[in-house]
């Protein structure tokens, strides 16, 4: 029996999709949505590792999802060596669990690293203004900003030097699974994608 309250994807598969990307997309500009902050996982080979990004960008219609980070940091050494990756996103009002696989694409001072450049604000530019890269070993407390940094945005043209540190990585996305959490039984199911945007969905096992 189907609770009253029970949504619509709960028993039709076709709609999941769907559902999926209409939370990618919220949380590209929601700062409330919890599919903001995914967990992403990279793998060089001997070792797992992850951490948290803000999702910069769902593109549904080339299955792509973006995140920026610093090109110094150890992520883009991972991803040099195995450009696999996972995503793990989480939904606790909607009790919905997506995990995405992929292959990412890194992109340095191009013109997709460009134009997202210029539309970063400057408490976000601020970040990639450290004089050290991030995991520096650092003998006292540090932001790894200048001490003029400290507490206070700079005016943008300021923050230029930035772009030099900047880099987009965007993932092509081949397989979803999606787990809906509910009290009369979880629903769970695994969505590929090919390289043709060819889409074919099955049901599986909680």
């Amino acid at each position: 029996m189907v609770n009253k309250q029970t949504p619509n994807f709960y028993n039709n598969k076709d709609l999941i999709y769907d559902e999926i990307w209409n939370l990618l997309s919220r949380g590209v500009v929601d700062r409330s949505e919890e599919f903001r902050l995914p967990t992403v996982i990279l793998n060089d080979g001997k070792f797992s590792d992850g951490r948290i990004v803000v999702l910069r960008g769902a593109f549904k219609d080339i299955n792509t999802i973006r995140f920026h980070t610093d090109y110094r940091s150890d992520k883009i050494r991972i991803l040099k060596i195995n450009n696999n990756i996972c995503f793990v996103f989480y939904n606790k009002k909607r009790k919905i669990q997506v995990r995405i696989k992929g292959t990412a694409l890194i992109n340095y001072n191009n013109e997709i690293a460009k134009k997202a450049w210029v539309k970063t604000q400057v408490i976000s530019r601020k970040c990639y203004l450290a004089s050290n890269p991030p995991g520096t070993i650092s003998r006292e407390p540090t932001s790894g900003l200048s001490k003029e940094l400290e507490g206070k945005n700079p005016e943008i043209n300021n923050t230029e030097i930035g772009y030099n540190n900047f880099c987009v990585i965007d993932t092509k996305i081949n397989k979803f699974e999606w787990l809906y959490l509910a009290s009369q039984g979880h629903r769970r199911a695994k969505i590929s994608v090919t390289d043709n945007n060819n889409i074919s969905s099955q049901w599986i096992t909680p």
